[in-house]
Formats: structure tokens, sequence, C-alpha cells
């Protein structure tokens, strides 16, 4: 079964990234962990690793292409396999929000708190008039 190798997301904002180049040639046998590509974000340039042992059976994206994440930028296949030639598959798109999930302001509503902490040394138990006389000598 083909397994189709995706741009990773390398940080938390990364929408898109650059093959910038193929470690692999089409045809070429791959491992699990076998290093495939590099990749461009505009941080850093990484290597990724194969995901599935095969075949490198497609180069989906040549280097120097950019792609968003989560695009299929290449195809790892058993050897003999024959895999469609298609173009980068597109990442997710976003769903335009339907007015019933549109954010409405609220009015504001008070909302009740939970007391203050009160310290130890305010707390009625410890007034002079409750405490009651010490017996240790006072010196």
């Amino acid at each position: 079964m083909a397994t189709n190798i995706t741009m990773p997301q390398m940080g938390f904002d990364m929408t898109e990234g650059t093959i910038a180049n193929w470690l692999k040639n089409e045809g070429d046998p791959v491992l699990k962990g076998d290093p495939i590509a590099e990749i461009e974000t505009d941080k850093t340039t990484i290597q990724i690793e194969a995901f599935a042992s095969g075949v490198l059976a497609k180069i989906v994206v040549p280097a120097g292409g950019k792609v968003p994440v989560g695009a299929t930028i290449g195809i790892i296949a058993a050897a003999g396999e024959a895999v469609a030639a298609a173009g980068p598959a597109p990442a997710a798109a976003p769903v335009a929000a339907s007015p019933a999930a549109v954010a409405t302001p609220v009015a504001a509503t008070p909302v009740a708190a939970a007391p203050a902490a009160v310290s130890p040394a305010a707390a009625p138990s410890a007034t002079p008039a409750n405490a009651t006389p010490c017996s240790a000598p006072h010196g």
C-alpha cells in the first residue's frame, strides 16, 4: 500500500515549506527512518525521514517547490506498485463559518465572585476583645 509523504509542520506558526533538496531519486529504495528530503522553512532547513519502507515511487513536488503544510510531496510504495501521477494534495481548506457559528457579543453580566481570602491576623478571633490573657511572663 502506498504511503504519502506530506509536508510536516515544524513549528506552531509554520503554514508552508519549501523542498530544498530530495536526498533520494524516484525508484530508489528507502527504509523507514532514512532521510529522504530537506525541507526549508522561514527559520531553518531540516531533513525529513521516511515513515515507511519501500521505493520512492513518485516525487510530487520537485526541489524548489513551495507547498502548504500537510500537502503530499512524494509517495513511497512497494516495489512494482503503481501509483497515481497526481499533483500535490492541498492542505485542508479552511471552512467558512456558518452564521450560527460566528461569535456574537454577549451583554456583560455580573459574575458572583468568591469571597477574598482573609489573613489569619485579620480574622475576627484574633481581635484584642476576644483574646485570652497569656500566662507566659512578659519580658
